[in-house]
């Protein structure tokens, strides 16, 4: 069985998105252990990266006119 030293030793190696990937499943592991309760605050900003560079209020001006 491997220590937390040597498996960090081999995190050293993987690239920035690999240790970040890693650290998903890890965060995935164990939330299914606590029961998958998620805050809503955990997923503040999801999605940001769709709406950059967008008019949000004309957005939702548009919506709204259907």
């Amino acid at each position: 069985m491997q220590t937390i030293d040597s498996i960090l030793s081999e995190v050293k190696h993987l690239n920035k998105e690999e240790q970040l990937n890693l650290l998903e499943k890890l965060v995935a592991i164990i939330r299914r252990k606590q029961g998958g309760h998620l805050k809503l605050s955990a997923i503040s900003g999801l999605g940001s990266d769709i709406w950059q560079g967008k008019d949000i209020d004309k957005y939702i001006e548009t919506e709204r006119e259907w």
